[in-house]
């Protein structure tokens, strides 16, 4: 049987669609960044403001990324800790916002990320330490952070004081 020239050429078309849908995942997979290497950890919280019972929180924190390729960030759960107590868990989300506007982690560079965090506080001592001397108190979050580069995402666990 004979192959004219355009069913030459639809098979070869097709042979290369197919062929591309096979090797993508493996040449993404061959060529992703290590994105364990991108450290996440507490930077700093300071007081925005003290209310009855409860207080309001920036917490900040760093991402680091030694790789050369650039990474993001969709979402950051973590709890956070004052002098071991502990003050309930929190999201830095940015899930609803497209992959361009998230915070960007440029290789061989950090980018800090920041949220306001209200939380209730029962300990009237603790909450007199905060508001008196924020800087004073042992601040300690853990967490999971979720990077992403591309086609790759992981889930990166965290854990630090300050």
């Amino acid at each position: 049987m004979f192959i004219g020239p355009r069913r030459a050429v639809l098979i070869g078309t097709i042979a290369a669609v197919a062929l591309t849908i096979i090797l993508l995942p493996l040449i993404f997979a061959q060529t992703a960044p290590d994105l364990n290497q991108v450290a996440v950890r507490l930077d700093k919280v300071t007081l925005m403001s003290v209310e009855d019972g409860g207080a309001d929180l920036r917490t900040y924190f760093v991402l680091d990324n030694p790789t050369d390729q650039t990474a993001t960030t969709s979402r950051i759960d973590f709890e956070l800790f004052a002098d071991g107590t502990s003050l309930g868990p929190n999201t830095i989300s940015y899930d609803d916002i497209p992959v361009n506007g998230r915070p960007a982690i440029f290789g061989k560079d950090s980018v800090t990320v920041s949220e306001t965090f209200t939380v209730e506080i029962d300990d009237a001592g603790l909450l007199e330490k905060i508001s008196d001397s924020p800087d004073a108190v042992k601040w300690r979050a853990k967490g999971i952070a979720q990077i992403e580069s591309t086609l790759t995402l992981i889930e990166k666990q965290f854990e630090n004081e300050i």
